[in-house]
């Protein structure tokens, strides 16, 4: 028997939906479906999107061809100009390349989305997310460097480390206090500020936030290995991830929500400054 686990990222997801991996990992998407219905119904939608996609650009009537540009019609007119030499007219060419052009600009158009390579500088920052979760979120008695009864300073002090003014959501509304943070090490000596929160029940959540010149904006994405969920992002050279040990709806919402909160609270100290 086989227990290697195996690690599925948002790319291996979208890898399942066309059709392209291997029977072994095409076993671990589907296990992390059944367990996961919320990732479940992400691949189903892509799925669909597939289908409209391929019954769009399958039907011939769905993007007539020009009678000038239909070939009798070009040929006709090219032997009108030059009965002894067979040569499409410049402004014939023009528009079957501008036709050309709209049906590949109309597929990538549709096509956007479904499949974005994720940079190494990505993957490293929510591979960092998730040890780091899971390495500081088990410590009993120092989970974090500094109290949040120390808040103030907490924030000035990793501010100043990460080179990005910070600032500590409210996850109260969804049963997380904030217990602290403290600064992690990341690749080429880059700092990173981890911030920590627990409910009632003792599990936590953790947000990492990172700035690095070589990131590049990046919409909401999931990460799972085992049963640890990582939702992060991407924005203005600031990386960030929300990760904890619940589902991927719960978490999706406490990102939302982190998401919001931050770039409230950045543009009313931008404001005040």
């Amino acid at each position: 028997m086989n227990n290697k686990t195996i690690e599925i990222q948002e790319d291996d997801l979208h890898a399942y939906v066309d059709n392209q991996l291997s029977v072994e990992k095409i076993e671990a998407v589907e296990a992390l479906m059944r367990k996961d219905p919320a990732i479940a119904q992400q691949v189903d939608q892509w799925q669909q999107q597939n289908k409209a996609i391929t019954a769009l650009f399958s039907n011939d009537e769905s993007l007539p061809v020009p009678e000038k540009l239909k070939l009798k019609n070009i040929m006709s007119e090219a032997k009108k100009n030059k009965p002894n030499t067979y040569k499409i007219p410049w402004f014939y060419s023009m528009a079957a390349s501008l036709f050309l052009l709209v049906i590949g600009g109309t597929l990538g158009w549709f096509a956007h989305g479904l499949s974005q390579p994720l940079t190494k500088n990505t993957t490293n920052f929510v591979n960092s997310a998730i040890s780091a979760h899971q390495v500081y979120t088990v410590e009993v008695l120092h989970p974090v460097e500094v109290n949040a009864d120390k808040q103030k300073h907490l924030v000035a002090w990793l501010s100043k480390r990460i080179n990005h003014s910070l600032a500590v959501p409210n996850l109260e509304e969804y049963g997380y206090d904030f217990l602290g943070g403290r600064l992690l090490s990341m690749r080429k000596g880059k700092a990173a500020a981890q911030l920590m929160f627990e409910n009632n029940e003792g599990k936590r959540v953790t947000l990492l936030v990172s700035k690095n010149q070589s990131y590049r904006d990046q919409a909401l994405h999931l990460k799972n290995i085992d049963n640890i969920n990582a939702y992060y992002w991407m924005d203005s050279k600031v990386a960030y991830s929300i990760t904890g040990e619940m589902n991927s709806s719960a978490l999706r919402k406490l990102s939302k929500s982190v998401y919001q909160q931050l770039n409230v609270k950045l543009s009313a100290k931008l404001a005040s400054l």
